[in-house]
């Protein structure tokens, strides 16, 4: 029935439809931005920050419609299978017959394992506490990462930024509210994802220097797609087959997710990575806005305030991060 519900699916949606997005994942992933085109290269990477914005708004839309109807274990499997054909399609048009070659092995076997627990965590706060207040511990990360980079990086973290932590941490520390014990599993679900996905950032720059990011998302989704694949083998009862409404929600969840991953990585040859990463802050207040509207959830003022925080300090870090890349290019100055 599973087998007959996709190939039911597959027929429906147009091979024309499904070879151009193909060929438009491509197009912004593998060529460069031709000189004569009028539209500025900052304006495009622009274009492309927003685009990840929306992508990742519509994944947690979906997320939260989807979850009283299939199970994580469905919802994870869906989201890395039907995301694999895209990526796999792009990597070999980008990349050839080196579309899978990967050099730092060990660092793309942790990019795989914290991004698996990134997901994980991001999918279960998501699916238990309100969209917003989801997202802004989310991109707390970004926190995470600047206190981490000392360590892991070797970077030096100056005052302006110590205090952006500093501030960020406590936006976190209202928004959990661990002192009042009514602290919930869906709160340390946010921060795992933050955590999670601070050391995968890190594990992302490494990677981004000596192998294509297009390959790293092959070999990441379809190393989910596999742990999925056995995990449903081994517990049967977690994996459900679903209706083909369902079923389109998760081609358009897998569709997205190797979207906003493609659209995110091309973001950067465009942008300065401060100005992409900036931009993604627009994705907190706009989850509080779907979620109120689409969800009927709201926030406390607690967790609004932990939430303004949380953007502040992360604001504060990019704008210190900007200051440092002109003088670096700009030494003289």
């Amino acid at each position: 029935m599973l087998c007959a519900d996709i190939v039911w699916l597959y027929a429906k949606i147009s091979p024309i439809a499904i070879k151009n997005v193909i060929r438009f994942f491509y197009a912004i992933e593998s060529h460069p931005m031709p000189r004569s085109l009028v539209i500025p290269r900052s304006l495009v990477g622009v274009g492309l920050s927003l685009s990840a914005v929306l992508f990742g708004v519509l994944t947690g839309i979906l997320v939260k419609k989807l979850s009283p109807d299939v199970t994580l274990v469905t919802t994870l499997f869906y989201r890395f299978l039907f995301s694999l054909p895209i990526l796999f399609a792009v990597a070999l048009y980008s990349r050839g017959r080196a579309w899978l070659q990967i050099n730092q092995r060990k660092t793309m076997c942790l990019r795989v394992f914290f991004g698996f627990c990134g997901i994980i965590f991001w999918f279960l706060s998501l699916r238990n506490m309100p969209f917003g207040l989801a997202t802004s511990l989310f991109q707390s990360s970004v926190i995470f990462i600047t206190l981490m980079s000392p360590f892991l990086l070797g970077e030096k973290v100056g005052v302006y930024r110590w205090s952006a932590v500093i501030a960020g941490l406590t936006g976190v520390v209202i928004i959990t509210d661990p002192f009042s014990g009514d602290m919930t599993l869906a709160v340390l679900y946010g921060v795992g994802a933050a955590l999670a996905g601070a050391v995968l950032s890190i594990l992302l720059r490494r990677l981004g220097k000596g192998d294509s990011p297009i390959s790293v998302a092959c070999w990441y989704n379809a190393s989910g797609f596999v742990a999925l694949s056995i995990i449903a083998l081994a517990v049967p009862s977690q994996f459900h087959t679903v209706s083909q409404a369902v079923l389109i929600d998760l081609v358009f969840l897998g569709v997205i997710g190797a979207g906003m991953q493609i659209v995110l990585t091309s973001a950067y040859r465009y942008s300065e990575a401060v100005v992409v990463a900036s931009m993604r802050y627009l994705q907190m207040p706009l989850s509080g806005i779907v979620g109120y509207v689409i969800f009927a959830e709201t926030m406390s003022m607690s967790e609004i305030l932990g939430a303004l925080v949380i953007i502040s300090s992360c604001l504060v870090i990019a704008w210190r991060e900007l200051v440092r890349a002109r003088e670096v290019n700009q030494p003289g100055i």
